[in-house]
């Protein structure tokens, strides 16, 4: 028996207000985490809440919505607290960023991306924003003014700590290689780092909530990074020898992005392989083999070389066919 259309109505109704009490409680939970120093690395988890407990329309609401909000904070600081304003400036558009980057990740838009597996939206998003900011933290380099600013807040924080030479020179020595780091592809890794432990942790929440009513097609089981990126590696490894040589700071900039970018995707490709063969395990063995992995990611220069033989696995899966169903 169908509903009379009055009932249908009032459905929908409810329907919609719950889907925009979730964007709010989202927007507003990110902006607060946001704002703090415990929970700042959290402040895209409550976003990937929104899309997987929500809808695509939802997850975007709460993304307009938490750069709106980021805004009016910012511009309330500006006004009666007489804050920076570069430094507001650069808060408004590194929030806005990962906010807006983030949310399409989590609820593509169009057909065609909506396929692609969400290694490929995050490492294209990465490839964007590192476009994105590269110019700002050139011009910041180039600029003294913004470089002693920055000096001053690290200046401020190392002087907390009774371990530190308080003064502008250290500052300085931290800024000069802070941004060494940035420039040479600290700004996709961060970027992939950032979005992967929020995701994974919202999936975690959410299947909690749903209680196992939800189902993801996320999977990394069965992907695999097309072959030119191979060439696109060896492309950027020149690239880094060749800056290096020649001293064209740029070229060798641009090689170490598309070095990690590259690096990354047949990172995911190795890590899929290993958990292809890690299935075939007896139950317990695997529990204790993926503690042993996990207990082998936490020890120095251990971790280094085990991400670097998944990312050659990853490579070398593109000639041998390690994931070839059994005949």
């Amino acid at each position: 028996m169908e509903n009379p259309p009055g009932q249908q109505t009032g459905f929908f109704q409810k329907l919609s207000l719950s889907q925009a009490g979730i964007a709010v409680a989202g927007a507003v939970a990110s902006a607060a985490c946001f704002r703090t120093g415990y929970f700042a690395i959290l402040f895209l988890l409550p976003l990937a809440l929104c899309a997987f407990l929500g809808e695509a329309k939802t997850a975007w609401a709460a993304g307009i919505l938490a750069a709106a909000l980021n805004f009016l904070v910012v511009l309330w600081f500006y006004l009666y607290l007489n804050e920076r304003l570069f430094l507001l400036q650069w808060n408004t558009l590194y929030y806005s960023a990962m906010v807006l980057a983030f949310t399409w990740i989590n609820a593509p838009l169009g057909e065609y991306w909506k396929k692609k597996e969400v290694p490929f939206r995050m490492t294209l998003c990465a490839a964007l924003c590192t476009v994105f900011f590269l110019p700002v933290f050139i011009f910041i380099m180039q600029s003294t003014e913004l470089r002693f600013i920055i000096g001053s807040q690290l200046e401020a924080i190392s002087s907390l700590s009774s371990s530190s030479e308080p003064g502008y020179p250290a500052a300085e020595q931290i800024v000069t290689s802070m941004f060494f780091l940035v420039l040479r592809g600290g700004i996709p890794l961060t970027c992939l780092v950032f979005w992967w432990i929020n995701r994974q942790l919202a999936l975690l929440g959410s299947r909690l909530v749903r209680r196992g009513e939800m189902s993801y097609s996320g999977t990394i089981l069965g992907f695999r990074t097309p072959l030119f990126f191979v060439w696109l590696l060896s492309f950027s490894l020149g690239a880094i020898v060749l800056g290096r040589t020649v001293k064209i700071e740029l070229l060798e900039i641009g090689g170490w992005n598309v070095l990690i970018l590259s690096a990354t995707l047949f990172l995911v490709q190795g890590g899929a392989i290993l958990l292809h063969f890690l299935m075939r395990v007896p139950p317990l063995p695997r529990i204790i083999i993926n503690v042993g992995i996990i207990f082998l990611f936490f020890r120095p220069i251990i971790n280094f070389v085990m991400l670097g033989l998944l990312v050659l696995l990853g490579i070398a899966e593109n000639w041998v066919p390690f994931r070839a169903p059994k005949e």
